[in-house]
């Protein structure tokens, strides 16, 4: 389970969200007691694109929050920046502090805050946040689709497909839902057993994920599940062909050993 926590956080948590308009330093959240305090969170917005200032503005915004302690959008900011320095237990309890100082008005400070509970496996708490999220965000698909993210760890795949299905509507009015959701989708059936809807969604996007060996592994036991099930000699052919370039890869415990069964 530890490689596939790994999979959802790198690829579904990480390239599903979007940051939004927050970053260009227009909106607050909790307002400054001190005048300075702003100042420095705008410093810290502009020093966004610029790695080699990132612990310097770090200090600053500690500082801040420190002088500060109601300005929950300090707190956030500082959070930011120690995630984007991987310091990810120091984000952890600023990502906390900021969403609990916010009072549910923050999307992107739960967002954040879930993210963080999915790298150290905290599946449960991240939950909780997104959960949040719908119910104070309703509208925003991002809560949707964090509900359908922990579910690959929770286990809970009919939730998941629906909570997919929830924010694939809503994303209509953004864009539409990316690679990384139908994705989701393959895996979120794959997990369920149910091979027959998960291969339409694994062969859509395999032109993005055809590198990736957790994909490719999924790929291969949704083909030969399929193929064994409808007697489809070709499929199954082209299940062998993908497992012979993943078969000796450190995939997901419980994927691989499906597949040997399947192989053997």
């Amino acid at each position: 389970m530890k490689k596939l926590l790994t999979i959802f956080i790198l690829i579904f948590s990480i390239k599903g969200f979007s940051q939004d308009s927050y970053f260009l330093g227009k909106t607050n959240y909790c307002t400054p007691e001190k005048a300075e305090s702003k100042k420095s969170f705008e410093v810290g917005i502009k020093t966004l694109q610029y790695p080699e200032f990132y612990e310097k503005a770090t200090r600053i915004l500690i500082s801040t929050a420190d002088k500060d302690p109601k300005y929950c959008d300090a707190f956030f900011l500082a959070g930011y920046l120690f995630r984007l320095q991987d310091k990810h237990d120091e984000a952890l309890a600023y990502y906390y502090v900021a969403d609990s100082l916010a009072q549910n008005k923050a999307p992107i400070f739960k967002q954040n805050l879930a993210i963080e509970f999915m790298r150290f496996g905290a599946a449960d708490e991240a939950r909780k946040k997104y959960e949040e999220m719908v119910k104070y965000f309703p509208t925003n698909p991002e809560g949707y689709y964090g509900i359908a993210n922990t579910s690959i760890m929770l286990a809970d795949y009919d939730k998941g497909i629906q909570n997919l299905k929830e924010a694939e509507s809503l994303y209509k009015y953004t864009g539409g839902m990316k690679a990384d959701g139908r994705y989701m989708y393959g895996m979120l059936y794959s997990l369920k057993g149910s091979y027959e809807e998960a291969l339409p969604y694994l062969e859509e996007v395999h032109s993005a994920y055809k590198k990736d060996d957790n994909y490719l592994a999924l790929y291969a036991l949704s083909q030969i599940k399929v193929g064994k099930s409808k007697n489809d000699e070709k499929l199954m052919k082209k299940a062998k062909q993908v497992y012979e370039k993943i078969k000796d890869k450190p995939i997901a415990e419980e994927i691989s050993k499906k597949l040997k069964e399947e192989f053997s």
